[in-house]
């Protein structure tokens, strides 16, 4: 097993290809290269990045392959969750504070949090012919987890071609299949409420997993506990018991969206909707330390929970 660590997208990441050679350690040296061009792309925190300058030209012509991917996929993002998840709220981000990288985001914001109107995502117009995207009047994206999602998928398909690869892009986990001898790749669920500790392992063939939560990206603004996962219903910062949402997919951005989408609802509904979708495994940690787990999850825990 050969694996490489570095930063990206403002995240810790790992990749990782079960293989033991000098064409292993090339083919990981070049993992950080495409993050680095995904994220000239993506990001919304490089004021020359493809997304920024779309942002405040109101779209683009030929929008390179990352941009155009991603910006697809959160559209499609926001058609399934019926609009819970959706890239217009970089509007409302900034509004409750976060308006630089998290590492450069001061703990205390002395601003009034000011609820902020989420704008139409259904007025985006693309143009699949031209790869042309149309923005409204006054609408900004931020593609957030999809981008991440998206991205780890990428780097898990591109490092498949060498050997069984895995990619975990700040918790946006993306696996290629089975190990080299066949077995599933043990991956841990963080415990939100004891740093360093486990809830156990998940076990995984291929797929992804995602964990979306309100334990790590949080600040005071204005004296009020603010976190980055934003309900476009309200504009603010979703006010839900659930601290994280850890969710198994068939791919990165589904997994992305579904956690996000459980940690919104909260506990009781966020439940609901992951057992009325059979694709989808779950496991929620609430505010006052429980642990909820759809019935799906047992398949891939490495022992099931009492």
């Amino acid at each position: 097993m050969r694996t490489l660590e570095f930063r990206a997208m403002g995240c810790h990441m790992l990749a990782a290809l079960d293989r033991d050679d000098a064409e292993a350690d090339a083919q990981l040296a070049a993992v950080p290269e495409w993050f680095e061009e995904w994220e000239q792309q993506l990001s919304r925190f490089r004021p020359d990045s493809d997304l920024m300058r779309m942002n405040v030209a109101g779209g683009v012509r030929n929008a390179p392959p990352a941009l155009w991917a991603v910006v697809r996929s959160a559209l499609q993002a926001a058609r399934e969750s019926a609009g819970l998840v959706q890239p217009t709220l970089l509007d409302a981000l900034v509004a409750a504070g976060y308006d630089r990288t998290f590492a450069k985001l001061a703990p205390e914001r002395s601003a009034r949090v000011q609820p902020a109107a989420t704008a139409d995502w259904r007025a985006i117009k693309l143009d699949a012919k031209s790869h042309s995207i149309t923005l409204p009047a006054g609408v900004h994206l931020d593609l957030g987890g999809v981008a991440k999602g998206w991205a780890a998928d990428q780097a898990a398909r591109r490092l498949a071609d060498s050997g069984p690869a895995l990619i975990d892009a700040g918790g946006d986990i993306a696996v290629s299949g089975p190990m080299a001898d066949g077995a599933t790749w043990p991956i841990a669920i963080a415990n939100p409420l004891v740093p360093d500790a486990s809830l156990g392992n998940i076990m995984l063939v291929r797929g992804a997993v995602a964990t979306s939560g309100r334990d790590y990206r949080r600040w005071q603004k204005g004296g009020v506990a603010q976190h980055h996962i934003i309900d476009p219903r309200t504009g603010q910062p979703a006010q839900t018991d659930v601290l994280t949402a850890t969710i198994i997919a068939a791919d990165g951005p589904t997994a992305e969206v579904a956690a996000k989408v459980a940690l919104i609802l909260g506990s009781r509904a966020g439940m609901a909707w992951l057992e009325e979708r059979p694709t989808l495994a779950g496991l929620l940690v609430l505010e006052d330390g429980r642990v909820l787990q759809s019935h799906r999850m047992d398949i891939y825990l490495e022992a099931p929970m009492a």
